[in-house]
């Protein structure tokens, strides 16, 4: 294939799928994927015809059945790496809405002493999130649970990237919208206060003593979070932005008291 003489011919439709496209980036993927280039001109995102990514400076699975790890994510592995190491005592950590495990088991291959549990309601992204886990050599527990529902026990760290996108939003890039699932990513307009109080109900519930929350988010909707969650008890909860300079992250300590 000439994929120099395809990026051509194809520019402006691959352009449109591929925001920021350029003709070096096109052919260096082109190359890997090894495609026939009809994926290409149905916008079938990167990552999802590699198999794979890197986060954090390890390389994951990824398939159609999980989302494509974004650079906010591993901001959000950054933040929580930082206050790990103010802890000496932090052990138990859980991954909720783990997806394909690139955050809690980046977290885990980072600090090898860290006991993981990770969790997510989709069966299918469980079986992604094991493979990595196999791969990297991480020894985890995995749970198959909608949000806490079939957690017991408390956590030093509790990590989250739910979905947080209101199902009326416009911004969606198409190619978002179509192929990543979307079960990991919208969250019904009407339901948005109740699945997120839910959270952050069982969070206060989970959390030790001097554990800490830490959530990726909407934009548009983190200060409403941030309400919910003081709330629901939890402590010193602070919005903090991403790179962009735009409200992305949820941070919070336990409850001044045990919640039953």
């Amino acid at each position: 294939m000439d994929w120099r003489a395809f990026y051509l011919k194809h520019k402006e439709t691959l352009e449109s799928h591929y925001p920021g496209l350029t003709k070096e980036r096109f052919l260096r993927e082109a190359e890997e994927i090894d495609d026939d280039g009809e994926s290409f001109l149905k916008g079938v995102p990167f990552v999802y015809q590699l198999g794979y990514c890197e986060f954090a400076g390890f390389n994951f699975r990824i398939t159609e059945d999980v989302l494509i790890p974004r650079p906010e994510t591993e901001q959000l592995f950054e933040l929580v790496s930082l206050e790990i190491k103010k802890h000496d005592s932090w052990k138990r950590i859980i991954d909720v809405g783990a997806g394909s495990g690139c955050l809690g088991l980046s977290l885990a291959k980072t600090f090898p002493y860290l006991q993981l549990s990770m969790s997510d309601i989709s069966e299918e992204a469980l079986l992604v999130a094991e493979t990595n886990a196999y791969h990297l050599g991480v020894q985890t527990n995995i749970l198959r649970s909608d949000l806490f529902q079939k957690i017991t026990g408390l956590f030093d760290i509790i990590v989250s990237n739910p979905p947080y996108i209101p199902k009326s939003s416009k911004t969606v890039h198409p190619q978002t919208h179509e192929y990543e699932p979307h079960v990991a990513l919208y969250v019904e307009d009407s339901e948005y206060e109740k699945f997120f109080t839910r959270l952050f109900s069982d969070v206060a519930r989970h959390i030790t003593a001097d554990g800490m929350f830490f959530m990726e988010g909407h934009e548009e909707k983190l200060q409403d979070c941030l309400g919910w969650a003081k709330k629901c008890k939890l402590q010193d909860v602070q919005v903090l932005k991403d790179w962009a300079g735009v409200d992305r992250f949820l941070v919070a300590h336990a409850p001044k008291a045990p919640i039953g």
